[in-house]
């Protein structure tokens, strides 16, 4: 379902693996091509994305989008990244509400990635 291995975690501070999920489709029920399809893990604490996409769409993914306001610079690994204290204003009808933190970065090839903390 995925033109990728997804990597594992190497430390997970205890928090359990509570579901894997594959965007096969979009919003609209459309089919998602192999190529942009995406994998989301949940845990008790956090929603990691991992999209694997060419160098230049991957880096304006990672660093570019803006998944929040006022991003802070960092590095992740030794790779570029973006922390966002809040994450962006929810659309008025998003069940899910606003994200409390993102945290953007990429592996400097092809893959991106996000993490989301879950809203109590």
């Amino acid at each position: 379902m995925l033109l990728f291995h997804p990597l594992q975690p190497k430390r997970t501070y205890g928090h359990r693996l509570q579901s894997l999920q594959i965007h096969v489709r979009d919003q609209k029920l459309r089919e998602i091509p192999f190529a942009d399809r995406t994998l989301e893990t949940h845990d008790e604490a956090f929603v990691v994305t991992e999209v694997r996409k060419g160098i230049a769409e991957t880096e304006h993914s990672a660093l570019a989008f803006r998944y929040g306001s006022d991003p802070r610079s960092t590095q992740i690994a030794g790779h570029a990244a973006r922390v966002y204290e809040l994450g962006p204003e929810p659309h008025f009808d998003d069940i899910d509400g606003r994200s409390p933190s993102v945290v953007t970065w990429h592996d400097g090839e092809m893959r991106a990635y996000r993490v989301v903390t879950h809203t109590y």
